[in-house]
C-alpha cells in the first residue's frame, strides 16, 4: 500500500510538537515497526512568535513558516501538519506556492465535533485563537457556538500555557521544596480552570492549545464532577486526520 511521507512543522512550541508525533504514533494502526508513517519533523526553535506578532509587538512569522513548509516539500512530504491552533490563522499564507496540502487543524476538529452532535464548545486556547476567532467561522458554519473562558480565567490559562513552553520551570525530579513545577502541577491548575463557571452547559471540552493536551489529566478530569462530558485534543484529532490522509483510509472512527 502507498502511504505519503508525513511533513510534521514543529517548533510550536518544540514541546507541543514532539508530543504530536508521539500521539501520532500511537494513534496509527501499525503492527509493527514498519508498519508506521514516514515522517519527517521538522522543529525550528527560530521562527517568530506567533503570539507576540498577533500581539502587533512581534515581527511576522510567516516568511521562515513558508521556507520550513517548502523545506519539508523537498524533503519529500507528500502532506504537511501544523500541531498549532494559534498558527493556524496564517494557513493561507503559508500554502501559497506548496504544491502539497496542510491539513487545517480549525476544519478537523470541527468535523470532528459535529460527528459527535455537540453544539456548545469549551475552548481552552491561547489568548490570540479567542480574541481573533480562530475557530468562530468554521463553528458557526457547522452550527456549533464556541465558549470560552472568562476574561479573568483565561488570563489564567494563557499563563499556563506559557509556562508549559518554559522548560527552565521544570525537574525531571520536582520535590515539594523545589522551585521547579512539574507537569502534574501544571495540570491540576488547567484542571481547576476548566471546572469554572464559564464551562457550565457545555457539551465537549476541547483543549484547542496544543500544549495543553501535553499537560492534561484525563483520568482527572472523568472523575470529576464534569466527567459526562467528553473532552477532545486537538492534537489527536489533527493525528488521525493525519493518519487519514497518509494512509488514504476515510474517515477513522
Amino acid at each position: 500500500m502507498l502511504v505519503k511521507t508525513v511533513g510534521i512543522l514543529g517548533g510550536l512550541g518544540p514541546l507541543a510538537g514532539a508530543h504530536f508525533y508521539r500521539r501520532l504514533i500511537e494513534l496509527t494502526p501499525a503492527s509493527g515497526d514498519d508498519s508506521h508513517l514516514p515522517v519527517i519533523l521538522l522543529s525550528d526553535p527560530a521562527i517568530p512568535s506567533r503570539i507576540l506578532h498577533l500581539e502587533g509587538v512581534g515581527e511576522s512569522p510567516v516568511p521562515k513558516l513558508r521556507e520550513l513548509a517548502s523545506k519539508l516539500e523537498a524533503m519529500g512530504a507528500g502532506l504537511i501538519a501544523i500541531p498549532s491552533t494559534t498558527t493556524s490563522i496564517y494557513l493561507k499564507e503559508i500554502s501559497y506556492g506548496l504544491s502539497i496540502p496542510i491539513l487545517s487543524l480549525a476544519e478537523e476538529v470541527t468535523q470532528e465535533i459535529v460527528r459527535a452532535g455537540a453544539e456548545k464548545i469549551g475552548i481552552l486556547a491561547t489568548t490570540p485563537t479567542q480574541v481573533l476567532g480562530i475557530y468562530n467561522a468554521v463553528f458557526r458554519q457547522a452550527g456549533l457556538h464556541a465558549i470560552y473562558p472568562d476574561e479573568v480565567s483565561q488570563r489564567e490559562v494563557m499563563g499556563v500555557i506559557m509556562r508549559v513552553k518554559d522548560s527552565s520551570r521544570f525537574s525531571i525530579h520536582p520535590t515539594s521544596q523545589s522551585k521547579f513545577e512539574s507537569f502534574s502541577q501544571l495540570g491540576k491548575e488547567i484542571l481547576t480552570l476548566a471546572g469554572r463557571p464559564w464551562s457550565r452547559g457545555i457539551d465537549v471540552l476541547l483543549l484547542a492549545c496544543t500544549e495543553i493536551p501535553v499537560i492534561f489529566p484525563i483520568e482527572d478530569w472523568y472523575q470529576s464532577d464534569k466527567s459526562t462530558i467528553p473532552l477532545f485534543s486537538s492534537t489527536d484529532i489533527l493525528a488521525q486526520a493525519v493518519i487519514r490522509e497518509a494512509y488514504e483510509l476515510g474517515h477513522l472512527n
